[in-house]
């Protein structure tokens, strides 16, 4: 039986979050029959059926030796979805530095957010019809628009026929037809919220409050004092009404795609990309004759690799042997100056394309919301009609569908300047 968490502080509640997280993904690896490996600080899992691995909240020391083994494994077979979960700060030392090195590229932020269940906010109307039900049973596979309702979805089929002391999950009917769904998963000493899905016809009529309500009295009812999720922008207002609030970011990391079988990290690239992240430079002393502008076996540059690290003086070790700078490496390591005399060195640098998105440094401006980025790309005479390669969006559409209001007037000033 384990010990619920009482009167925690906020690293407490991370840790119960963590922990929450770690018995999710382990359980659904058994159910699946998939590899799950604890040992040296490193907790990983691999389902063979669906090529895909998790790595939970590494904790490694000095010695990497461990984590050179998971690489080997996922790559001898033929892991292509695979993400990485961390508090912030990592527990392993530089370990951004050491995922990207190895093929990872960086992910999106997990908002923990966590519920004092004695403070939850009941008094909103329900939609009539409603009824929510504890339901272990009703099969949910075949209602396509609902979210995490598929067979082969990660983390959700088959979890609800464990021990309910474990997990429960919450079904929805809305006029007798089911339109929600959320998973309840007891572990770390708290009540970790997980699939809240609602069809989207049934949107916006308070269903996915409603839901995770019950979920939280019912996890109250046996005894739990904390509820705890990852929101993500659209559920986080939600939550906020029911009075979860914010403890946190985490940060993760993903593999998507069979990169580790088609282009390999070697040792030496991943041992100069290693050197790279963390700013060694008695380390990097030896690489001085390499290829400094080869992509890693995630597409990143080293000059990217260099900024996102935030390691200027690497950069510029990179850059005096070789490494090609552009426009946007100078202004991610801080370099303003140097981005500007890019530009008008050459004004054509201001249309280069960057990353998987293949978008342009007014695309970055607008995705970051840097005003000071935004008019130094508008000074340099950028062609507005370039589209990304995923969205298919130029800088204005993005400005607008990103809610960029500056950005927008910005732009548009200067297409009314230029007659276009």
């Amino acid at each position: 039986m384990q010990i619920i968490t009482r009167d925690a502080t906020t690293q407490q509640l991370e840790a119960a979050i963590a922990q929450n997280h770690r018995d999710l993904f382990l359980l659904d690896a058994r159910i699946k029959n998939g590899v799950i490996h604890q040992q040296d600080g490193l907790c990983w899992t691999y389902t063979e059926k669906e090529g895909a691995g998790t790595i939970l909240f590494p904790a490694l020391s000095d010695n990497i030796a461990p984590l050179n083994a998971m690489m080997d494994f996922y790559q001898q077979h033929q892991g292509k979805h695979i993400g990485c979960w961390s508090l912030q700060p990592a527990e392993t030392a530089h370990l951004d530095a050491l995922l990207l090195a190895r093929g990872f590229q960086p992910g999106w932020q997990p908002c923990w957010m966590s519920l004092d269940l004695q403070t939850i906010n009941t008094g909103f109307p329900l939609p009539e019809g409603l009824h929510i039900a504890a339901d272990n049973e009703t099969p949910l596979h075949t209602i396509t628009a609902l979210p995490y309702a598929g067979d082969n979805n990660s983390c959700s089929t088959g979890l609800q026929h464990e021990d309910q002391a474990q997990v429960q999950r919450f079904v929805a009917a809305l006029n007798g037809t089911i339109v929600a769904q959320t998973l309840l998963l007891f572990g770390g000493g708290v009540a970790g919220i997980y699939n809240v899905g609602v069809v989207p016809e049934a949107r916006g009529k308070g269903i996915g409050k409603a839901i995770v309500s019950a979920a939280c009295l019912y996890a109250r009812e046996k005894g739990y004092h904390y509820a705890t999720l990852n929101a993500n922008p659209m559920g986080r207002p939600v939550y906020e009404q029911l009075g979860f609030q914010w403890i946190g970011d985490g940060l993760t990391w993903w593999i998507t795609d069979d990169r580790l079988q088609s282009r390999p990290p070697d040792a030496a690239g991943t041992a100069l990309a290693e050197a790279v992240g963390k700013g060694d430079m008695a380390a990097l002393a030896a690489f001085a004759g390499a290829d400094l502008n080869k992509p890693l076996c995630n597409g990143m540059q080293l000059l990217e690799l260099a900024a996102h690290c935030g390691q200027p003086a690497a950069a510029e070790w990179l850059i005096a042997h070789g490494a090609a700078c552009s426009a946007l490496d100078a202004w991610n390591l801080g370099w303003k100056d140097r981005a500007a005399a890019l530009l008008a060195e050459n004004p054509a640098e201001v249309n280069r394309l960057y990353g998987n998105f293949q978008y342009t440094l007014l695309h970055v401006a607008v995705e970051k919301n840097d005003i000071a980025l935004a008019q130094l790309a508008l000074s340099a005479g950028p062609d507005l009609q370039i589209t990304d390669a995923i969205h298919e969006g130029n800088a204005l559409g993005w400005a607008y569908y990103l809610d960029r209001p500056a950005i927008e007037a910005m732009i548009k000033a200067y297409q009314s300047a230029q007659g276009l």
